[in-house]
């Protein structure tokens, strides 16, 4: 799935940019995905539940997780943590919020995202709804081995959905239980596309060298770039590029960067230069 774009380095001849056509397949996307079974939290423990994903392109710009239909008698006993595919990161979605006995989850769906409007109270209910990460009493927090926590489901930005992702369902104190009795929902987007190219070198605007060596960046990571030379079709390549033999007259190479999953940058940077006799 990723760079399919090829990439070049180097040294590319007027006379031999013909050819190396290069595709660009469909763009990325926001998926949801499911672990239907019911979590059932053990009392006074923990316990995981994962969830694959696949062919998801492009690197993560946004997770959401629903908690689907939700049963504690105690809500305040319930540390829910999520962690991503090859991050040591993990998210407290919800510990020690909903209050106590007097304010059960009874089937409520809980949503958890970053850019919420509110989030879940510590003392009261929690109805059916969207709340941002909600954290009490860290202190009393189980880490899992080899993690350290994160506040913010945005720590996964950035990175690769595609994977095994993690649930820790905890119940912190004994007597009272409950289960996510409809598991539990992810909802993913992904980016992939090209950054802003800029050109970090050029010849000079007038110039007698036959030769020319053009310098460019991109202002996001993950990106590969095409290159057009005068008349020549787009192709693969990497910086600096060294064009050669080239004839008196003007001259212009384009660049634009191409997304993780092929996606083109609208708007080339340019170099322009004229080669006098």
């Amino acid at each position: 799935m990723r760079r399919l774009a090829l990439m070049t380095a180097g040294v590319i001849s007027l006379g031999g940019l013909a050819g190396l056509a290069t595709a660009h397949p469909a763009q990325a996307a926001v998926r949801t995905v499911t672990h239907p079974a019911p979590v059932v939290v053990p009392d006074a423990s923990i316990t995981t539940a994962t969830l694959d994903v696949t062919n998801l392109p492009g690197v993560i710009t946004d997770v959401d997780v629903t908690l689907n239909n939700v049963v504690h008698t105690w809500p305040r006993d319930l540390d829910i943590y999520l962690q991503a595919p090859g991050s040591s990161r993990v998210v407290r979605l919800m510990s020690d919020a909903c209050g106590t006995s007097a304010t059960p989850l009874a089937g409520a769906f809980l949503t958890i995202d970053d850019d919420a409007g509110t989030t879940m109270p510590t003392n009261a209910a929690c109805p059916t709804g969207t709340y941002q990460p909600s954290e009490y009493e860290p202190a009393n927090d189980t880490l899992p081995a080899g993690t350290t926590f994160a506040d913010r489901l945005s720590v996964f930005d950035g990175g690769n959905a595609n994977g095994t992702w993690t649930l820790y369902a905890a119940d912190d104190l004994g007597v009272y239980t409950g289960q996510l009795t409809g598991g539990f929902s992810l909802t993913i987007a992904t980016d992939d596309a090209p950054g802003e190219t800029t050109i970090t070198s050029k010849p000079k605007k007038v110039t007698k060298k036959r030769s020319a060596t053009i310098g460019f960046t991109a202002n996001k990571p993950n990106v590969t770039f095409e290159c057009k030379v005068d008349k020549k079709a787009w192709k693969a390549c990497a910086s600096p590029l060294t064009v050669n033999r080239l004839k008196p007259g003007k001259h212009k190479v384009r660049v634009r960067s191409v997304g993780d999953n092929g996606q083109v940058e609208s708007t080339p940077a340019v170099a322009k230069w004229r080669v006098r006799r």
